[in-house]
């Protein structure tokens, strides 16, 4: 067809042949877009299967030693680049997280004064390397500070573990005295992430602060699941951390070099990776800082496994290696585990006479037995020489009936926000963090659930859902749904499709800012989102949400409150969590556990709640004048070995309005009620820990 036969005639050619050229560009401004959207997809989708791809292209031993120095054990261990800094471990675990070490660096003005970076790139005149054939174990570099060569550093690297480096560093001064600070600088490619100093706490209180640690550790939790630490081995404990955004310094103050003879000063650190796969990362951080303590000591503690799955609560061996790592005999007297009370050890303590040869181990075996599904932490010691040494966590895993936490509102890339996630960091964010149950709700789709589900294994649940945003009426999640919801239409059709599907209907943070719940006369939804990890529990938005939900109880509504991130990156995940009682850990009986109220609410703590024995959710009947026995308690550390209690108080409510308080960790009360009404439960802890229940309702006949 001639495209150009509705010209007039008499129309100059160029102008016949106008309309054609419109639509050649319209039809090339829509390939474009096209184009752009594909990009735009790919870019923030890809990281999901392209791992493996990266480590080929970016990080393979062809390319590395064309341009740098790689360490190697066995396999690829360790990347070093032209300028001695330390750029990655391999298995692909520092891409898109650490921008690299930068080991060490040299300062003449104090870090801790000054807001620019001050410190001074080391120039290296000599590079040498050790090992056999291409299995380099150990590189030297050797050079001086750029602006004052006077100052010379020699840094050794070489391989410590299969995921580990050690680094020695010698500075030495052939020059004028001068003030000189020394360190390292660790950064990671994603700002605000998570850094954490044992006997501290998380250093994430603001831009430069001047941190003296407790212990000489430095933890970083990465986009996935991962832990890296640096430790200082050696006697010299950096005084100083500064954290900013997304870098970590250790500062030393070496204070003067005089002129033809100061001694040299000499530090030396490792800086390890570990998995931290079903393990809380600070379990794992301490694994890492004791394993190096016990190798200080001349004994090596390991375990069979680090991550022991029973099935339905069956028993299952454990097994603690002691090695000696030193050059005479040592002495074993005792083997202790370490275990939460849900556990059967059938022995927990091991009296021994065991002399172990230098280079040798010896194998000491437990039984294990959970009493319910869920998760647990244990960890042995030993008593070697009359020195006690704690060896590592381990993660013991049951999939039977019990209780789970779970995380229930969280975004991925396929919220279409540039700060969003790809699916395997958020899902492997939430394993790091102990959590069972990942529920990823973006928004307005459902397209994220099959690279959800995926991500799914025999310890851990990916399960997606939907969170319905619409500016007119605020946002809702859709839980264990099959297909997309509309956002289009008011939100009775969105709670009438969410039942439709088999599903679950909770408003999302009604008083949080620009994002307000409009109307609550709604009819049939499930909850409302109580704690939203935007604001910490007593903010007003919170609280607000809890008066709500109170005032709708009273009504008559049998409402349950949950708790979540609302997460858009990995280190807001798990911030909130429910613990939901389920009968086996499957997507069934979970989704089970939440239908029937079986769960509360916590940033941390746990707890257990029952009237007449009848659990969260419930609805009980009595006769007027009879007593109801209400027992509360605050679990203390319920899934790890430790007996610390922080409870500051539990405070029993009924129909929103306080009942009785207690500074017990556990409460049996007897009361005899006037009328129907809800109760519920919630727990303060000293160190600001927060969780509450879901009601449990009495009618009086």
């Amino acid at each position: 067809m001639d495209r150009t036969t509705h010209v007039p005639h008499g129309y100059p050619e160029r102008m016949r042949k106008f309309p054609y050229c419109i639509f050649r560009v319209k039809r090339l401004l829509i390939g474009l877009v096209v184009l752009a959207y594909v990009v735009v997809q790919a870019w923030f989708i890809w990281p999901e299967y392209g791992h493996r791809i990266i480590y080929k292209y970016t990080v393979s031993p062809a390319k590395i030693l064309r341009h740098d120095t790689v360490l190697r054990y066995g396999t690829l261990t360790a990347g070093i680049d032209r300028h001695g800094d330390l750029d990655y471990i391999s298995g692909g675990a520092w891409i898109n997280t650490i921008a690299g070490l930068d080991a060490p660096y040299v300062a003449f003005k104090n870090p801790m004064a000054h807001e620019k970076d001050v410190f001074e790139r080391i120039v290296y005149d000599r590079v040498q390397t050790f090992g056999a054939g291409d299995d380099i174990t150990a590189a030297s570099f050797s050079g001086y500070a750029k602006l004052h060569p006077q100052v010379r550093i020699n840094t050794t690297y070489s391989i410590f573990d299969p995921g580990s480096v050690l680094i020695r560093s010698v500075i030495s001064s052939a020059g004028k005295s001068a003030p000189v600070w020394v360190g390292d600088r660790l950064q990671t490619n994603t700002r605000h992430i998570l850094f954490n100093v044992p006997g501290i706490g998380d250093i994430n209180t603001g831009a430069r602060d001047g941190v003296s640690p407790q212990r000489p550790y430095i933890a970083v939790l990465g986009r996935a699941n991962q832990v890296i630490g640096l430790f200082y081995i050696d006697g010299h404990i950096p005084p100083y951390f500064i954290y900013q955004e997304n870098w970590i310094e250790s500062v030393f103050p070496v204070g003067r070099y005089a002129r033809g003879g100061r001694a040299d000063f000499r530090f030396t650190r490792v800086l390890s990776i570990r998995s931290t796969t079903g393990m809380d990362y600070r379990k794992v951080g301490d694994s890492m800082y004791k394993g190096l303590l016990s190798v200080g000591s001349g004994v090596m503690i390991t375990a069979s496994s680090y991550d022991i799955f029973s099935y339905q609560n069956a028993p299952v061996t454990y097994r603690v290696y002691v090695t000696n790592t030193g050059n005479v005999r040592k002495r074993i007297t005792s083997v202790v585990l370490f275990a939460p009370s849900d556990i059967d050890t059938s022995k927990s303590y091991t009296s021994v006479s065991d002399v172990i040869g230098a280079g040798r181990t010896s194998e000491f075996s437990f039984r294990l037995k959970p009493a319910q599904g869920g998760d647990y932490y244990i960890y042995p010691a030993v008593v070697a020489d009359g020195t006690y040494i704690e060896g590592p966590w381990s993660h013991v895993f049951s999939n039977a009936a019990g209780w789970y936490s779970a995380d229930m509102h969280n975004h991925s890339v396929y919220s279409f926000n540039l700060e969003d996630y790809p699916v395997r960091d958020m899902a492997e964010a939430a394993r790091a963090k102990g959590l069972d149950i990942l529920s990823l709700t973006d928004y307005n789709t459902f397209s994220q659930a099959g690279a959800c589900r995926s991500m799914s294994t025999d310890d851990f649940l990916c399960i997606p859902g939907e969170e319905i945003a619409n500016p007119v009426w605020g946002h809702a999640n859709a839980q264990f749904i099959h297909e997309k919801v509309y956002e289009f239409l008011s939100p009775q059709h969105w709670i009438d499709e969410v039942h439709k599907q088999g599903g679950m209907f909770f408003i999302n943070h009604p008083y949080l800012e620009m994002r307000e719940w409009r109307d609550f006369d709604f009819k049939g939804y499930d909850g409302i989102e109580i704690l939203n990890g935007n604001k910490i529990p007593m903010d007003p938005v919170n609280v607000k949400a809890f008066d709500k939900w109170d005032e709708l109880n009273r009504k008559g509504l049998h409402l349950y409150g949950i708790a979540d991130s609302d997460a858009h990156t990995p280190y807001s995940v798990g911030t909130y969590r429910d613990y939901v009682y389920a009968s086996s850990f499957t997507v069934p009986a979970v989704e089970q556990g939440f239908k029937k109220g079986m769960f509360y609410v916590s940033d941390g703590p746990m707890l257990s709640f029952t009237i007449d024995g009848s659990p969260m959710g419930s609805t009980i009947a009595i006769d007027k004048g009879s007593a109801i026995r209400i027992q509360a308690a605050y679990l203390a550390y319920a899934q790890s070995p430790e007996n610390a209690s922080d409870m500051q108080k539990i405070i029993i409510f009924k129909d929103g309005s306080i009942l009785t308080t207690s500074d017990d960790p556990a409460v049996d009360y007897s009361y005899t009620p006037d009328g129907s009404g809800f109760y519920r439960v919630e727990v303060f802890t000293n160190n600001g820990g927060f969780a509450a229940s879901n009601p449990i309702w009495v009618n009086v006949r």
